[in-house]
């Protein structure tokens, strides 16, 4: 259903092209009284009979797709010219469909999550806080996936990268979550922006970026997001994508993908005051 609904506009597209195609040169045939039934018996004093507007688009349709069955012929030069030129378009525009057609039944398309908002997600268990992103997937496996956080501040009217980070992650199926621990030494200029960000302090923007190979094309597959003060968003849980049955998982729920719990508010102080 999925490569249906990707090839439908092309499909439509292709059909447009193609009826326009035979329609044209339809009227360039009659126009020109080009087509004849060489077998009819009630003939003019050339020797044939003109053709109905049916009978023309027929002639047009079988010589589009470069059939040919005889049944009609063209009677002059300009009609032997149209001839040839519209079994040349047909070919040429076949062509050209027909490999975008597999272009896009194989290609894969844009089918990489990033949360809506980039959150700052509280551990209970382990009294942490940490950024947190969920990255879902909802086409084939990727592998060798590398997932890029980069932090850029205005001053100005001049944008300004202050920090990447990155991390690799082998095999993606479903989705994942790319959490920061906060309290680490090396992310406390990470804290120390999303901390002025949260106070408005500071405009800052956020761009995560994640890059993998599809496990089965080898293609490679990208998407970015970019996030700014106002979707800096406290959270304590995601909501589950879908359940365990037995060994089984159910089907994955996509519409909770961006469905988490809010965080109290003094758990927010806390954080302000790390």
């Amino acid at each position: 259903m999925d490569k249906f609904k990707r090839i439908l506009p092309l499909m439509v597209i292709y059909i447009f092209i193609v009826c326009v195609n035979i329609v044209f040169f339809a009227y360039l045939y009659d126009f020109n009284h080009s087509i004849v039934d060489p077998n009819s018996l009630n003939k003019d004093v050339n020797g044939y009979q003109r053709v109905s507007t049916r009978d023309v688009l027929y002639f047009s349709g079988i010589t589009y797709l470069t059939i040919g069955y005889g049944d009609f012929k063209t009677v002059n030069g300009i009609g032997q010219f149209l001839a040839v030129l519209q079994g040349f378009s047909g070919v040429l525009i076949n062509s050209v469909f027909t490999g975008l057609f597999l272009y896009y039944l194989v290609k894969r398309p844009k089918n990489i999550l990033l949360s809506n908002n980039l959150y700052i997600r509280y551990k209970e268990e382990q009294h942490k806080f940490c950024l947190s992103i969920r990255i879902g997937n909802k086409g084939r496996p990727l592998v060798n996936v590398n997932r890029i956080l980069e932090l850029f501040i205005y001053n100005d009217e001049v944008r300004t990268r202050e920090l990447q980070l990155s991390q690799e992650y082998h095999y993606l199926e479903n989705y994942i979550y790319w959490e920061i621990d906060l309290h680490k030494e090396e992310n406390q200029n990470l804290l120390k922006y999303l901390k002025s960000a949260v106070r408005n302090e500071r405009s800052i923007l956020i761009r995560i970026s994640t890059l993998g190979t599809d496990a089965d094309a080898g293609e490679l597959v990208f998407t970015s997001s970019n996030y700014h003060n106002n979707e800096i968003v406290f959270i304590k849980a995601y909501h589950d994508l879908f359940k365990w049955r037995k060994q089984r998982k159910s089907l994955i729920n996509w519409r909770n993908f961006d469905l988490v719990e809010a965080l109290d508010k003094d758990k927010i102080e806390v954080f302000l005051n790390l």
